[in-house]
């Protein structure tokens, strides 16, 4: 067993990140990402400061390596709890991953979600038919709340953080559907995300079928119908397959692969690196 680095040792290993000899550089890095938290206040330092540009450039990197480990581990504990946590947790973390000086500000989105489904449970009323009680919850979300589809800048990447939205009160469809998802959840009006190409839904279920509504529009419902012929102009096979409840790691995965469309077109490599291996971490595809 290899003792504990001392400061000493990882500010050594640090100023080996910068060495030509890739043997020595490799071997530096794999002793800081296995060293984790202890390392990441130094590399913070080199990443920041004075260092020359290969080591500032590699201890980002590791930064983002020693972040990764630390939510996979996340992820794996989230597999044994309720779907619907896991959902709104893996949210959270693809957040985390992408921006980590965020955890102040989703404490402050968890404690406005709170505030917004107990005003769900005095809105929807208990003793009501299925229907009436998710009509109230939409009336609730988008009326009461007023949580709209961002249609001025839908491609703003902040659309697709859930601490965004929950501030904003705007989003994109597949992270409106997860504000619907979570206080459904929490309030039992049971709904199910949909995740049909192009334009994420939600869906309650109506004896053997579903009825389909659309978050991004003010929870309008969109028939059966509709929904295979926007498929078909799409250029998608009008196919019910499509039309299925949504697992959570195709929700999770479907999120970071937008994101990973908009940083491509935007250019912004780091984060580009960053949604494509939180896609490698949920599906094991490296991307």
């Amino acid at each position: 067993m290899e003792r504990a680095l001392t400061p000493g040792d990882i500010a050594a290993l640090i100023h080996l990140l910068g060495d030509e000899d890739h043997w020595v550089k490799e071997h530096a890095r794999t002793r800081l990402r296995e060293a984790g938290a202890r390392a990441a206040p130094f590399l913070e330092d080199a990443r920041s400061g004075d260092a020359e540009p290969a080591v500032r450039d590699e201890s980002e990197s590791l930064l983002d390596d020693i972040r990764l480990d630390d939510l996979e581990r996340d992820w794996v504990a989230l597999q044994a709890v309720e779907e619907g946590v896991a959902l709104r947790e893996g949210a959270f973390l693809l957040e985390r991953l992408i921006h980590p000086d965020r955890v102040e500000r989703q404490a402050v989105a968890r404690e406005d979600l709170d505030q917004i489904v107990a005003g769900a449970e005095m809105a929807v009323p208990v003793r009501a038919s299925a229907a009436a009680r998710f009509e109230a919850l939409r009336v609730y979300i988008h009326e009461t709340c007023g949580f709209r589809g961002n249609t001025d800048d839908y491609y703003d990447p902040e659309n697709s953080f859930l601490s965004t939205v929950i501030a904003r009160r705007t989003g994109i469809p597949i992270t409106l559907a997860l504000v619907y998802l979570e206080i459904g959840r929490r309030i039992g009006v049971p709904i199910v995300g949909v995740g049909m190409p192009m334009h994420f839904l939600v869906a309650r279920r109506t004896g053997a079928a579903y009825r389909f509504v659309d978050p991004f529009y003010s929870g309008r419902e969109v028939s059966r119908g509709e929904c295979l012929l926007l498929l078909e102009r799409a250029g998608y096979e009008p196919a019910e397959g499509y039309l299925t409840p949504a697992p959570v790691v195709g929700i999770l995965e479907r999120m970071a692969r937008n994101l990973t469309v908009i940083y491509q077109h935007s250019a912004l490599d780091r984060e580009l690196r960053l949604a494509r291996r939180f896609v490698t971490m949920l599906t094991g595809e490296v991307v």
